[in-house]
């Protein structure tokens, strides 16, 4: 089966935001709780509640990346099975998603999925830096994943196109007096419809084409001297 899992500009950005943050923010707040002598009592436990919080999380970190492991995901063209950790995977068919037991949607240039077990919710993401996320978008396209989540996939979007610039076709030739005609002389390409005569708008996720304002319709414009 393939996989799709954290990619390496994500695991690098993580490893130096702690590294070159977390844990020396730890090191210096510990530091200043034991060593500095001017340090009032509350100071001192401030410094202390600090040194805990940095530290709870660069434990945590270590603790979710090096032994529960990052989500990740294995695929075919009928089943995913999502990996919420080295010690949990649950099973399902592409068909299956969204449905009672798994939601997915948009997220952070990708897609997340929420996964109910056992009454809790758990979550697994993958973003456009994720190995292996191309592959992994162009399954969830083919088994009709992304069309049943409400994202509109290129392909849709240019037979949707298609169709417009089909139907002005049809409009011009039963309409043949409704749109400006063919300048005489020299004349180029419209720039703004690029020689279709209508261009295609984006209004609440439908695609409406209107006549070109800079040519009227007819899909050139003359050439200027």
């Amino acid at each position: 089966m393939k996989k799709c899992t954290a990619g390496m500009f994500s695991k690098i950005v993580v490893i130096l935001l702690f590294a070159a943050f977390f844990l020396p923010m730890t090191g210096l707040f510990l530091y200043l709780a034991v060593f500095d002598p001017a340090l009032s009592h509350e100071g001192r436990l401030l410094f202390f509640a600090g040194a805990i919080l940095f530290g709870g999380l660069v434990v945590f970190a270590a603790y979710r990346g090096l032994y529960l492991g990052i989500g990740w995901a294995e695929y075919d063209a009928e089943t995913v099975i999502f990996h919420c950790s080295r010690r949990e995977q649950h099973r399902f068919r592409w068909d299956d998603i969204p449905g009672d037991r798994v939601q997915a949607g948009p997220w952070q240039g990708g897609y997340m999925f929420m996964l109910l077990v056992g009454g809790q919710q758990r979550k697994v993401g993958f973003s456009r830096f994720s190995a292996g996320f191309k592959d992994f978008e162009r399954t969830m396209e083919s088994a009709g994943v992304l069309k049943r989540i409400g994202i509109t996939t290129a392909e849709d979007f240019k037979r949707s196109a298609e169709q417009i610039f089909g139907q002005f076709e049809e409009y011009r030739k039963t309409r043949p007096g409704s749109v400006r005609p063919k300048p005489e002389g020299d004349c180029v390409l419209c720039p703004d419809c690029k020689g279709e005569g209508i261009t295609a708008k984006r209004v609440l996720k439908l695609d409406i084409g209107k006549v070109c304002k800079t040519c009227g319709g007819s899909g050139y414009v003359p050439k200027q001297p």
